[in-house]
């Protein structure tokens, strides 16, 4: 058991007031520093390992507090024998000291492939202890989420299958500066700007009490630190995330269900950050006649920033888990054409 997830074992010191708030240490070469950790044990207890506990893996920014609602309600949906954990982006959480030099794309997911690998050998440890089966370990993440998330099955499964599932939302795969939003932003990642805008949290300091900004922006908008670190990781994002290995996408639909990867997209031509990537990756794992993709009208990117939109998803997130789990109907979710300007831009 990875001494650094103990906290898994230890049961909730009120179980209505979930989720477990903690840290994690990371200590990968080129990607070590401490990151806040969120956790929901399954709801029958410690006394044995979960059956299935999914790491979400989030978006840029890598701020928890965007997805706290999403995934409380996935997690009230789910059966009594499966937990959720996330945790933020090193170097993104304002409460946290951050590295001198920010961590780009390659060194997230460096810590995320060191924290599925504790996950993976701390489950297994606790198993044995209980003499129970083996937990499932799945991976779920949002957009840049989905990017590290499929990477680290690439890595990982390649002898065994140490990922069960990989639950993509809102995905961004693939030429990632070619995109909408990527081609509308990338001036901003250039020299002598992306500079700038770290400092500018200084200027706006005095009107954000009056602005409508939600908590999570607000604070990152306060630390000039943790803007920098999230600026360089959307310019590594917008180098790195390029072609597209189509034939791994494709050899996830011969996995028999419900192993395997799974994606949701905005239908039709609603997310910025998803271009050409999103219809190759759709066709690859067979549409939605398939079983793996769903697309959903009316939803945006961002589609954390609004409950209903939340609710939504994580009732499709929680059917790829438990087919026996209804879908909410989407009856009465209509885009708001006055959209946020945060729904536009994070998170990415």
């Amino acid at each position: 058991m990875d001494r650094r997830l103990n906290f898994l074992r230890q049961p909730p010191q009120d179980n209505n007031k979930l989720p477990v708030t903690t840290t994690f240490s990371h200590c990968a070469p080129g990607a070590s520093g401490k990151v806040s950790v969120v956790y929901w044990p399954a709801k029958e207890g410690v006394s044995k390992s979960p059956t299935q506990l999914t790491l979400f893996i989030l978006g840029n920014p890598g701020l928890l507090g965007y997805y706290i609602p999403f995934l409380q309600h996935l997690y009230s949906l789910l059966p009594p024998t499966h937990a959720i954990l996330s945790t933020s982006h090193i170097g993104h959480d304002p409460d946290i000291p951050a590295p001198e030099i920010p961590v780009e794309l390659q060194g997230q997911l460096k810590s995320k492939i060191e924290l599925i690998q504790a996950l993976r050998s701390s489950l297994d440890a606790w198993a044995e202890d209980q003499q129970s089966p083996k937990s499932k370990l799945a991976l779920m993440g949002h957009s840049l989420g989905a990017w590290l998330l499929c990477e680290a099955m690439k890595q990982l499964n390649e002898e065994e299958r140490v990922i069960h599932a990989g639950y993509m939302l809102f995905p961004s795969l693939g030429w990632l500066s070619e995109t909408y939003n990527g081609r509308t932003l990338w001036p901003m990642f250039h020299r002598p700007i992306l500079p700038l805008l770290a400092n500018l949290s200084f200027a706006l300091r005095p009107i954000l009490p009056f602005t409508n900004h939600p908590p999570t922006t607000l604070s990152l908008l306060r630390s000039p630190r943790s803007i920098h670190h999230v600026l360089q990781l959307g310019r590594s994002e917008m180098l790195g995330i390029r072609d597209l290995d189509v034939d791994w996408f494709a050899s996830q639909a011969s996995i028999p269900l419900p192993e395997g990867l799974f994606g949701v997209w905005s239908a039709g031509n609603l997310d910025g950050w998803v271009g050409r990537d999103g219809a190759l990756v759709q066709a690859a794992l067979r549409g939605e006649d398939g079983g793996r993709v769903t697309l959903l009208q009316g939803i945006p990117h961002a589609f954390c920033l609004r409950e209903d939109h939340s609710k939504i998803v994580a009732s499709v997130v929680a059917k790829w888990i438990d087919p026996s789990i209804p879908i909410l109907p989407l009856e009465g979710i209509l885009l708001d054409n006055q959209k946020r300007l945060e729904e536009n831009i994070v998170p990415m």
